[in-house]
């Protein structure tokens, strides 16, 4: 596959499968516009994409403010001229259940970034991805179809997100823009790390998910990306309002218990 020319924006970018994928894209040739919160590891990234490509548009952004998501779409218009492909990688984790004492408090910020931040970014960029006739892929989780215990605003979020996908791709179809979604299990990232957990807390969480995985190894980010790639090429042409799910066969297992 090849990305010649193409412009792919991608939020998350600074680590995990946003990096992976950015990485991918940037070795297919493509025009990469990567964000991320943390700048530090949104460098990171940037330095091995411009090994493949020196056009590597960063931007710095909180996907929970409305004029970061403006700046997001502009900021790559203005430097690339247009939007090919809208990838959607930003997420954050953090368990919690329905007694949980700060649990609207985490409801909020997960709702915010995992689904509010993604209808919003994509009704900013859409006329661009009208204009180009292009794609949208976004990360959602197996948690959206997997009943999971201690793990509310994590779940709603995922789930929330697979039926915007939908949505999203039968309003968009008729103006030939393919709307799709993965749905990784766990995958070898430090979503655990960035939620706060000790090591402890981390390992534990880790041997939960593996125990439940018929596969029993995690995912690797890259295996992420190449689904990705596939869904935003014309290789994926037929294929809109779709959800891939990669998890090593969790989903055959049921209930999980995460914390």
């Amino acid at each position: 596959m090849s990305f010649y020319n193409k412009v792919i924006l991608i939020t998350g970018a600074g680590s995990g499968i946003g990096a992976a994928t950015a990485v991918a894209f940037a070795k297919q040739s493509a025009i990469v516009s990567i964000v991320d919160i943390n700048e530090q590891d949104l460098n990171k990234t940037a330095e091995v994409c411009k090994t493949n490509n020196k056009e590597v548009l960063k931007i710095v952004a909180d996907l929970t403010r409305d004029e970061d998501i403006k700046r997001i779409v502009d900021d790559t218009i203005a430097k690339f001229g247009k939007l090919d492909v809208l990838v959607n990688c930003a997420g954050m984790y953090t368990p919690a259940k329905i007694e949980s004492n700060n649990l609207m408090k985490i409801y909020d910020r997960i709702l915010a970034v995992n689904l509010r931040s993604i209808v919003a970014l994509t009704n900013y960029a859409v006329k661009h991805l009208i204009e180009a006739k292009g794609s949208i892929v976004s990360i959602c989780s197996v948690s959206a179809k997997l009943v999971t215990k201690n793990n509310l605003p994590y779940s709603i979020s995922k789930a929330g997100l697979m039926h915007f996908t939908k949505c999203a791709a039968i309003e968009l179809a008729e103006k030939g823009v393919r709307v799709n979604s993965i749905s990784p299990g766990v995958v070898k990232t430090n979503i655990f790390q960035s939620s706060g957990f000790n090591e402890t807390e981390i390992k534990m969480c880790i041997n939960t998910c593996i125990d439940n995985t018929p596969l029993g190894a995690m995912i690797q980010p890259e295996e992420i990306a190449d689904v990705v790639l596939f869904l935003s090429s014309d290789k994926a042409k037929n294929i809109t309002g779709s959800d891939y799910l990669i998890d090593g066969g969790m989903l055959l297992n049921g209930l999980v218990v995460i914390r």
